[in-house]
């Protein structure tokens, strides 16, 4: 199967799995397990796979969750968001390198964590509240909510790591044998 067309069916199984944990979030308030599948996506193949993953995931979330389809601002804000977590991904690959300095790394993936949490409510929270108004008591209403997100995914996001640096080196032995098939 070439490059292309396993990068396209990832990104198929990445979305899925980013709706089937925001699913879960319904349940286990603003926990969002999705938030570390983007980054994943995009700390192991790349910007596009990890923005394709966040736009296809939190389109399908946003549309068939529980609570009914969000406005189309709040899905822009939230396709907006969930943007930025890949490209958090794809800029801690400039810090992070697996199997090296682990205590190190576990720290800078509680940094990228609260750094996802933050960065995909800033928009959305801010589009929430010029949408639902009034604005400032919306906004900072919604700010307490958002501090569990932040929260949760500074705890999620070491505590995955190990599967993180398994997937990575998953894909840089699969990149190593094709470099040699094709000798």
């Amino acid at each position: 199967m070439s490059r292309q067309l396993r990068i396209i069916a990832r990104i198929a199984i990445f979305s899925s799995l980013v709706f089937i944990f925001s699913y879960f979030s319904a349940f286990l308030y603003n926990v969002n397990f999705g938030f570390f599948i983007i980054f994943s996506a995009a700390f192991v193949w790349g910007l596009g796979p990890g923005i394709g993953v966040a736009l296809i995931g939190f389109f399908l979330w946003s549309n068939f969750n529980p609570f009914g389809p969000a406005l189309l601002p709040v899905l822009i804000s939230q396709l907006v968001g969930g943007s930025l977590i890949a490209i958090i991904g794809l800029t801690s690959t400039w810090f992070i390198i697996p199997d090296m300095a682990v205590k190190r790394n576990l720290f800078l993936m509680i940094l990228f964590g609260l750094l996802s949490g933050l960065f995909y409510h800033l928009p959305v929270d801010i589009v929430d509240a010029l949408v639902y108004q009034p604005f400032w008591p919306r906004l900072i209403g919604g700010a307490i909510f958002s501090l569990i997100t932040i929260i949760s995914c500074g705890i999620i996001f070491p505590i995955f790591y190990p599967a993180l640096v398994f997937m990575y080196k998953k894909e840089k032995n699969k990149s190593n044998e094709n470099r040699f098939k094709a000798i």
